[in-house]
């Protein structure tokens, strides 16, 4: 009876069983392989994902072999590991950019495709930069073999600026080079120089992009594109270019301003102190009244106006603004930009013209001569609520100026409720920033709190890098070896009481508001920041930097040098 149960001869070996699952298991051990290594490609973490890739194939080859039936022991495998690797297809699609998915009917098309148009797709699907021009569409990659190639060099350099933050991106084409300068955190920072040919290409492209004529390399020009990096989706960091081309008596010029969604904060995210925020919400909810931000030139009073107004809901309220120009959109707010109507037209009329529209809240961004400062100091006295924004080093200057364009003191203090001086500082790097202690007099000279061993931060010194291999510093690849990442505001904020209201009215000693305002604990510039020095988010030194009345321009660092990788 056993005998009768053996298999048949050649029962134990079958040539094309045996080749179909040398296939799959072949086939198991590639997608566990590139799973892997795609993991390290689209940084996403790589172990656990590698460890569904390989068990869930390990699990199907064990069924398989277990199970009675061949042809159902391979349909197992089939939904083990098949089932595991579409898990990560599906999840790694959803973190990439359209042109990177797998298993996509444009994925298929793009392998299938022979044309030229189709290699050029497949060069699109590697894309650094999401590029739309100024009419909105996506920009396609050229066709032409020489046009792609400055193309992929308009890719790396516009990767490059938006990786390392740029704000502004200076591009001075010379005889030999173009000098490359970004303006990162609001420093100066040079980075090496491109080849003429390739400036060349790259400019031509830029200009197209941004509806400018790539032909005119003389006359000044403006334009605008978005740029987008990340692996698609809410992850993106999405920048809206503004772009200004001349010529130069080498070559061309070209300036990039560059604004990132994370420019469009909200009043709480300014950079003011509790306290300040505090004090200032109750002016900010009122329907009418002056207030008044000022600071040096590239100091954020632009964002801080902004921010101001959004502060207000623009479907429920009327909101107008009157810009020299105009720093970035406003949703549902009603934008208006000087117009000189060559030279027929001032500021102060063009502002008049709005005031007759009746908005609930206006915006103006510079108080610069007596028709504008009457005309703010007459909405804000009435029934509407006005931003303006002045030139100055602090509340008391800003103040005193104030005063003196509106030439009636009455007139200029009845609206008046507050007024904000700010400077903006970098923010330390969190990833390599250096602790110390303070000395003990410092705090005690900034009314600081003492005896509790906090410790102050600061960039590290050169000689605190670590070094690789080779004997070359490893820079921070968070900051890119800045010591700093992004930049925070320090505020000076003077609230307009009755008590001061009433001096300015009298034509009181500006000094008796300054005592009145120290009375009511009013911060200067100076003790805001030490303030965010104690609480870690910036240095001592880039304070005193930004708060010195004579503080000179940016330091301009030395060339920026490709990231090296922590060995």
């Amino acid at each position: 009876m056993l005998m009768a149960e053996l298999p048949e001869l050649g029962g134990y070996f079958h040539p094309v069983k045996v080749g179909v699952f040398a296939l799959f298991s072949i086939a198991w051990a590639a997608v566990a392989a590139w799973v892997d290594s795609d993991t390290g490609r689209i940084k996403v973490p790589k172990q656990p994902w590698s460890a569904v890739a390989f068990g869930g194939g390990a699990v199907g080859i064990a069924l398989w072999m277990l199970l009675p039936n061949f042809w159902l022991g391979l349909l197992a495998f089939a939904l083990f590991h098949g089932g595991t690797a579409m898990w990560y297809v599906l999840f790694r699609n959803g973190q990439v950019a359209p042109g990177k998915r797998v298993l996509t009917i444009d994925h298929f098309r793009r392998l299938m495709a022979k044309s030229p148009q189709g290699k050029a797709d497949a060069v699109a699907s590697g894309e650094k930069v999401r590029i739309k021009g100024a009419d909105g569409k996506a920009v396609k990659w050229p066709t032409d073999a020489a046009q792609r190639d400055s193309y992929q060099a308009l890719q790396d350099f516009l990767f490059d600026a938006i990786w390392r933050r740029a704000s502004m991106c200076d591009v001075n084409v010379g005889a030999q080079q173009a000098r490359i300068i970004y303006r990162v955190d609001g420093v100066n920072r040079e980075r090496e120089p491109i080849e003429r040919p390739a400036a060349d290409g790259i400019i031509e492209h830029i200009k197209r992009i941004a509806g400018m004529d790539p032909a005119e390399v003389r006359k000044p020009q403006s334009g605008k594109m978005v740029a987008a990096i990340g692996p698609g989706g809410k992850q993106d960091k999405v920048v809206e270019i503004a772009v200004r081309a001349s010529g130069s008596t080498a070559g061309q010029r070209l300036v990039m301003t560059m604004h990132s969604e994370e420019s469009k904060f909200r009043i709480g995210d300014v950079g003011l102190n509790k306290v300040q925020l505090a004090a200032l919400q109750p002016i900010i909810d009122k329907t009418r009244g002056v207030l008044i931000v000022t600071g040096p030139k590239e100091s954020g009073v632009t964002s801080t106006l902004y921010a101001l107004v959004r502060a207000h809901d623009a479907f429920m309220r009327n909101i107008h603004t009157l810009e020299m120009s105009k720093l970035m959109d406003i949703e549902n707010v009603t934008q208006n930009v000087f117009d000189s109507k060559e030279g027929t037209v001032t500021f102060g009329r063009q502002l008049q013209s709005i005031i007759r529209m009746e908005p609930d809240v206006l915006l103006v961004s510079d108080c610069a001569d007596p028709e504008v400062a009457k005309l703010i100091a007459g909405a804000g006295r009435g029934s509407r609520r006005v931003y303006c924004g002045m030139t100055g080093n602090d509340t008391l200057s800003a103040l005193r100026r104030y005063m003196q364009l509106v030439e009636d003191p009455e007139l200029a203090a009845a609206g008046l409720e507050a007024v904000i001086a700010q400077r903006l500082v970098r923010a330390l790097c969190a990833n390599c920033r250096r602790a110390y202690k303070p000395d003990p007099n410092l705090l005690k000279r900034a009314n600081l709190p003492q005896g509790d061993n906090r410790l102050f931060y600061r960039p590290p010194n050169p000689d605190e890098l670590e070094v690789d291999k080779h004997g070359q510093p490893i820079i921070c690849q968070v900051c890119q070896g800045s010591g700093y990442l992004g930049r925070t505001g320090i505020f000076e904020v003077l609230i307009v009481d009755d008590e001061i209201r009433a001096m300015l009215a009298q034509a009181a000693p500006l000094m008796n508001v300054k005592a009145h305002a120290r009375k009511r604990k009013m911060q200067y510039l100076q003790e805001s920041g030490l303030q965010k020095v104690f609480e870690g988010v910036t240095s001592i030194a880039e304070v005193l930097r930004v708060t010195r009345e004579d503080a000179p321009a940016a330091p301009r660092s030395a060339s920026v040098n490709p990231p090296q990788p922590r060995k």
